[in-house]
């Protein structure tokens, strides 16, 4: 039997009924993105504060601001 052929054939109430029926069991895979979410604020929040080489006097005074932008940044201070 073709699936489109079968989809084709419902009306929007079984339709909205097969739905609510997929939705209640508990075999329908979900992603959880929290992590890469995470991952991604920790680096927008490391690029739009640590300072840019042409804004220091020397690249020792840069490289020690950003290395401490950037433990900031892994141990969650904003």
């Amino acid at each position: 039997m073709d699936i489109n052929k079968l989809i084709e054939g419902l009306s929007a109430e079984q339709i909205r009924a097969v739905i609510a029926s997929i939705s209640k069991q508990g075999n329908v895979r979900k992603i959880d993105r929290t992590r890469r979410a995470n991952r991604i604020a920790r680096t927008e929040l490391y690029f739009s504060s640590c300072p840019k080489p042409h804004m220091v006097d020397s690249f020792e005074t840069y490289n020690n601001h950003a290395d401490s932008i950037r433990e900031q940044v892994l141990s969650g201070v904003e």
